[in-house]
C-alpha cells in the first residue's frame, strides 16, 4: 500500500514517550511517513533515531519540578497538577502552543493522527477547526482508558465511594465532569452568537466514552494482554486493540545506548554498566524516572539505604531527580556512602530492555511501560506507587505474585523497601512467576499488530467506512444538541445518560434503582423533619453509645446523610443512622461542638440534592473555575 502520513501527537515524561517513539520506529520500517508532536525534549530523541518533529506543548518535567507538580506527587494526587489558578513558577506560557500545533498539522497533512490522553485538549481544538475531518486513533498504554466496573480512571482515583458505588460510577462522573466543561462553553458561546462546533458538545463526551462501538475513533492500548487481559464488560468491538507492549528493541537499545544518546545511557557509562554486573552478583535496579518525592537526599538515602538493609548491590537510574552520590549528602549520610563506594553504580539513564534481564530484581515507580520492561525481562519487580495507574499496576503486581507493590513512595522505607528487595530476590514462586509472564509476553509483537492496525485502518478510510461513521456521529451530535441546547441545568442530561448506562450496564442499573429508593427514603425522613447531614469539613465523630467517652465506632464525613432515631433528654446528643455518604452504619453524635454547628438538619426537599451535588464539588474543588464550573477538560479521552 501507499505510505501512510501518521501524524503522532504525545506529552508527557519519558514513560509516555518512548513507546510512540518505538511505534514510530516501526511504522518507519514498514515504510510509512511519521511526524512527532511533542514536547522539545522528546523531539531530540525523535531526531536522534531519524524521525521527523515539531515542537508543540510544554515540558511536563517543567510542570511536575513546579511546587504544585511536586506537592501532586508527595500527595499521589494526578489532579493536583491541574489545580485552578496561575502558575508561579517559572514556566513559558506565553508560547501559542495550540497555534503551532494546528499550523504545523496542517502543513504536513497527515493521513491518520495518533494521539495520548495528555494532547487530549489540543487535539480537541484541532477537531473544532478541521470539523474532525482528520481521521484520529487514541493511544494509550493501561486499560484506564476503557469504562469498566473493575477499576477506577486516573482522574478519578481521589475520589471516595460510599458503600455501595460501583466503580463504574467513577467513569460516569469523569465523563459528566468533561461534559460539564462542554455545556458551559456551549452555553457561552451561545450567549455570543458563536457557531457551535458539534464534536465538542456534552454529547461529545459522552460519545467518544461509552459508545465506543459505534465512534469513528478506534483506541490502542498498547500493553501486554497476556499480562493484563481485556475485562469482561468492556464493548465487544474491533474499535478496541490490546496489541501487546511497545518497546524498542533490545539490540536498538544497546546500539544506542554503545553510540550514546538523550533516551539512553552515554557510551562510557554504558561500558562501566557491562563491568559493574560482571564484577559480581546480578544487581538490583532502582529507578524512578520523572517521580520524586521531598528531595533528591530523601530519595538517594532511600535507593541505597534499601539495599544496605538487603545486602544487595545496585545500579541506581538518576532520573528526573538527577540521583547520584553526591545526592546522598554530607557525614551524617557517610554510612551510606561507604556502601554505595564498592556496592552501588549511580547512572544518568539506562536502556530497560537491554539491562533488566542482567538483574535480580527492579525497583521502580510502576509506571506501566517500565513494569512491562522489567516482567518481559522475567524479572521480579517492587512498584513504590506515585500516583496515576501506578496504585493499581501495584496491586496486579502484587496479586498475580509478579513482585510486590508498596505503600505510597512518600511513605516508604529503607527498611521496608530491604525487605520487599530480599523478598523478591528469594521467594521461589515470584521468581518462576516472572520466567511464566516474560514467555508469554516474549510471543506478544505489539508494534506489527499496530501497524498492521493503522494499516487496516487506512484501508477503512480510503473505502469511506471511515467517513461514514464519522457523518453518523455528526448527526447524532447534531439532534442531542438541538434537543439540550436550551437547557440551563445540565443535570437534565445526566438524567438521560444515567438511564441509557442503566441498561448497558447491569452494576449501573442496580445503582440507580438504589440511588431512587434512598431518595425516596430521605424525602420521607426529611417529611418526619428526622434527616441531618454533616456540616462541618472535618466529619463528625460518632460514639457507640449516649456517653461522651463511650467507645468511637467511627467518623462520619462531611456531607453524610443521617437519620435521627434517638436522642438524649437535653437534645445535645443524638442516635443517628447512616442514609448515604461515608461512615459507620450508625452511632451517637453532638450536633454542636465549642459552639459550632457540626450535624444541622436539612432545611428542605430541594437541599437534599444539592448537598450530594456540593460533596461531589468539594472533592474537586481545586480544579474547578468560579460557580464550580471546570476550567478546561482533565480527561484525555475529548
Amino acid at each position: 500500500m501507499a505510505p501512510i502520513r501518521c501524524a503522532i501527537a504525545t506529552q508527557g515524561t519519558r514513560g509516555d514517550f518512548q513507546p510512540v517513539l518505538s511505534l514510530g520506529i516501526g511504522l518507519k520500517r514498514a515504510g510509512h511517513v511519521v511526524k512527532f508532536f511533542a514536547n522539545p525534549g522528546h523531539c531530540k530523541m525523535a531526531n536522534e533515531f531519524g524521525l521527523e518533529s515539531v515542537a508543540c506543548c510544554i515540558e511536563v518535567k517543567d510542570v511536575l519540578s513546579t511546587e504544585r507538580g511536586m506537592r501532586a506527587m508527595e500527595k499521589g494526587d494526578l489532579l493536583m497538577v491541574f489545580a485552578a489558578g496561575d502558575f508561579d513558577d517559572d514556566l513559558d506560557l506565553q508560547t501559542d502552543w495550540s497555534g503551532i500545533f494546528q499550523n504545523e498539522m496542517e502543513e504536513f497533512k497527515p493521513d491518520v493522527l495518533i494521539w495520548t490522553g495528555l494532547m487530549g485538549g489540543e487535539v480537541s481544538k484541532l477537531r473544532e477547526k478541521t470539523n474532525m475531518m482528520i481521521p484520529e486513533i487514541i493511544a494509550s498504554y493501561q486499560p484506564h482508558s476503557v469504562p469498566t466496573n473493575h477499576i477506577t480512571p486516573v482522574n478519578m482515583q481521589r475520589l471516595e465511594l460510599e458503600p455501595g458505588q460501583p466503580l463504574l460510577y467513577t467513569w460516569v462522573l469523569e465523563m459528566q465532569t468533561d461534559a460539564g466543561g462542554n455545556f458551559y462553553r456551549v452555553q457561552e458561546a451561545m450567549k455570543e452568537g458563536v457557531e457551535v462546533g458539534v464534536f465538542n458538545t456534552p454529547q461529545a463526551s459522552y460519545e467518544i466514552m461509552f459508545n465506543i462501538e459505534e465512534h469513528p475513533t478506534p483506541r490502542i492500548l498498547a500493553y501486554s494482554p497476556g499480562w493484563w487481559a481485556p475485562y469482561d464488560d468492556w464493548p465487544k468491538t474491533s474499535n478496541i486493540l490490546v496489541p501487546g507492549n511497545w518497546k524498542i528493541p533490545k539490540e536498538q537499545q544497546e546500539e544506542a545506548a554503545k553510540k550514546g544518546s538523550a533516551l539512553f545511557n552515554a557510551g562510557d557509562q554504558h561500558t562501566a554498566t557491562t563491568d559493574f554486573i560482571l564484577a559480581g552478583e546480578k544487581p538490583v535496579y532502582i529507578g524512578w524516572g520523572s517521580m520524586m518525592v521531598f528531595s533528591k537526599e530523601h530519595m538517594a538515602r532511600l535507593a541505597v539505604g534499601a539495599l544496605k538493609e538487603a545486602g544487595k548491590r545496585g545500579i541506581i537510574v538518576g532520573g528526573w531527580a538527577e540521583l547520584s552520590e553526591s545526592s546522598l549528602g554530607g557525614d551524617e549520610a557517610q554510612d551510606l556512602k561507604d556502601y554505595s563506594q564498592s556496592n552501588v553504580l549511580f547512572l544518568k539513564s539506562a536502556p530497560h530492555e537491554w539491562l533488566f534481564p542482567q538483574c535480580a530484581c527492579c525497583v521502580h515507580h510502576g509506571g506501566i511501560g517500565t513494569t512491562q520492561a522489567s516482567l518481559s525481562a522475567g524479572v521480579p519487580t517492587i512498584v513504590t506507587p506515585v500516583f496515576a495507574d501506578q496504585k493499581d499496576i501495584a496491586r496486579k503486581l502484587s496479586k498475580d505474585q509478579h513482585g510486590e507493590g508498596t505503600v505510597h513512595l512518600s511513605q516508604l522505607t529503607a527498611k521496608e523497601l530491604g525487605a520487599k528487595i530480599r523478598k523478591c530476590c528469594e521467594d521461589p514462586t515470584i521468581i518462576q512467576n516472572c520466567k511464566t509472564i516474560a514467555e508469554v509476553m516474549a510471543k506478544e509483537d505489539g508494534i506489527k499488530s499496530t501497524v498492521d492496525f493503522i494499516e487496516n485502518f487506512k484501508k477503512e478510510v480510503d473505502a469511506g467506512i471511515w467517513k461514514k461513521k464519522r457523518d453518523a456521529l455528526e448527526e447524532r451530535l447534531k439532534a442531542a444538541h438541538n434537543k439540550f441546547k436550551h437547557l440551563k441545568d445540565f443535570g437534565q442530561i445526566f438524567g438521560k445518560w444515567n438511564m441509557d448506562l442503566s441498561e448497558k450496564y447491569p452494576p449501573m442499573k442496580q445503582y440507580m434503582a438504589d440511588q431512587i429508593n434512598k431518595h425516596g427514603r430521605m424525602v420521607e425522613i426529611f417529611m418526619k423533619k428526622k434527616l441531618w447531614f454533616v456540616k462541618s469539613a472535618g466529619g463528625c465523630l460518632a460514639r457507640t453509645g449516649e456517653a461522651l467517652k463511650s467507645e468511637e465506632s467511627g467518623r462520619y464525613k462531611e456531607f453524610a446523610m443521617l437519620e435521627e432515631v434517638g436522642a438524649s433528654k437535653n437534645g445535645s446528643r443524638i442516635h443517628v443512622k447512616r442514609v448515604k455518604g461515608i461512615g459507620p452504619d450508625e452511632g451517637w453524635v453532638s450536633p454542636v461542638v465549642s459552639g459550632k454547628d457540626i450535624v444541622v438538619k436539612v432545611a428542605s426537599q430541594a437541599e437534599i440534592g444539592k448537598i450530594q451535588m456540593d460533596a461531589i464539588a468539594k472533592q474537586f474543588s481545586d480544579i474547578l473555575g468560579e460557580n464550580g464550573r471546570p476550567e478546561r477538560s482533565q480527561s484525555g479521552a475529548k
